[in-house]
């Protein structure tokens, strides 16, 4: 893609923190956003996105400056509409990272798909930041990460809140 679209494309989540407001009743239906500054690093958190998604998807990744190739097997992972996956994708040189989490099967499944991407998150923030992968500060950063995105983790998670 060429670096004119590729800019306008990265506008979108270039300000700001995105964050759709939590509403129960259709909490399945839509996507939802959330910006995260941890440690001089930003993360673009995208939950229960499908196929209907692509774009912010798209969006998002070129946000993070990832490459044509990772963005084209995203898009097709995601177009094929499959339940209980997510991706994290990060650019050390940024400083960036996008992660997704799609829709799935039930609350359960959503937890443990979010507690996977975290992991991913955290291990790449601690591989810049020289972080012991086995450290009490690895453990405290995925305490960190979760704890910014916890109202989001427990409205998804609840089958009595979500409808999962």
């Amino acid at each position: 893609m060429k670096n004119k679209e590729r800019q306008a494309h990265q506008l979108r989540f270039s300000e700001g923190s995105y964050s759709r407001p939590i509403r129960s009743t259709n909490i399945r239906k839509i996507m939802i956003t959330r910006k995260l500054h941890i440690r001089h690093w930003t993360a673009l958190f995208l939950f229960s996105f499908d196929a209907r998604n692509s774009e912010d998807i798209e969006e998002a990744l070129f946000w993070a400056d990832a490459p044509d190739s990772i963005v084209e097997q995203v898009q097709t992972n995601v177009l094929a509409g499959r339940r209980n996956e997510g991706f994290t994708y990060s650019d050390p040189s940024l400083r960036r990272s996008v992660v997704a989490i799609g829709r799935t099967s039930t609350g359960p499944e959503f937890l443990n798909t979010t507690v996977h991407e975290i992991v991913h998150l955290a291990l790449h923030i601690a591989q810049e930041d020289g972080i012991d992968p086995y450290s009490e500060d690895l453990a405290y950063l995925i305490g960190d990460i979760t704890h910014e995105i916890s109202d989001i983790v427990c409205e998804l998670s609840c089958p009595h809140c979500s409808g999962a």
